[in-house]
């Protein structure tokens, strides 16, 4: 039960006006997102079909769309894909651009329908603990042998010390001590996390469930679904190859990038 009213918490904060509005309002790339697509799957995106999972609002559409084959856009929050749908209402006619209600742990496409998923802004993170291994498989199935797949995940190393966040001014400063404090108050059950591989912790903004893993787990956990070649990308769009690297990485957040075993 305590996992199914996490859900609700995220689908109310998702689904809420102000927050669809807020996203409906973006239109960018991570840099390790660009960096991953001009860079090391340009390519195959040109040629490719293309699942963005966790759509949002429509985020990363006007930058991948026009760079694709097929572009297909997803997410569980009804509202938002209403809003990506009336947002891109021109494209959806002109170009083929579609927007579907999916959950991430039992999509409704056919297996082998994508070169490349991205599953971006953490959309893994919150889809509870016992369902990760069950969403991972499912963008594997989804994904042509060799397919691509992109995404991005909490990094526990960032919760072990707030010394490990870079301040940028004052309001960012407070704004980040407040959810430093909310959250160990929120999980102050759930401390020591320094030898845990991963944890699953109250968010203080929505009250919903945020996972966060160990670069390392990360790791063997996108190998254990069935794929292979992967890369580990900081915030600054480094690749992080080093083992000793990834234990040091204390970025909020990390970007893999991996290929489906042929």
């Amino acid at each position: 039960m305590p996992q199914a009213r996490a859900v609700t918490r995220w689908e109310e904060f998702y689904g809420s006006t102000e927050v669809v509005r807020r996203y409906a309002q973006q239109s960018h790339l991570q840099v390790p997102e660009r960096v991953i697509f001009d860079t090391a799957i340009g390519a195959a995106l040109s040629h490719g079909d293309l699942l963005d999972l966790g759509v949002g609002g429509g985020r990363t559409t006007m930058e991948l769309a026009h760079r694709c084959q097929r572009y297909v856009g997803a997410d569980y929050a009804e509202p938002m894909v209403r809003a990506c749908r009336e947002r891109f209402s021109d494209l959806i006619v002109r170009h083929g651009l579609r927007f579907d209600v999916v959950d991430a742990r039992a999509m409704p496409y056919e297996d082998a329908s994508f070169d490349i998923v991205l599953f971006s802004f953490n959309g893994i993170d919150l889809v509870g603990a016992d369902a990760r291994a069950t969403a991972l498989a499912e963008c594997r199935r989804v994904l042509r042998p060799g397919g691509h797949l992109v995404y991005s995940s909490h990094n526990l190393n960032w919760m072990d010390s707030r010394w490990g966040i870079r301040w940028q001014g004052l309001r960012d400063y407070v704004e980040t001590q407040r959810f430093w404090s909310r959250m160990r108050h929120l999980n102050r059950g759930v401390w020591p996390i320094a030898e845990r591989a991963w944890v699953e912790l109250l968010d203080p903004l929505a009250g919903g469930r945020n996972y966060y893993v160990r670069p390392s787990e990360l790791v063997r956990q996108t190998l254990e679904q069935g794929f292979d070649g992967l890369r580990l990308y900081d915030l600054r769009g480094r690749q992080i190859d080093d083992l000793q690297q990834r234990a040091r990485l204390t970025d909020p957040w990390v970007y893999v990038h991996a290929r489906a075993s042929r």
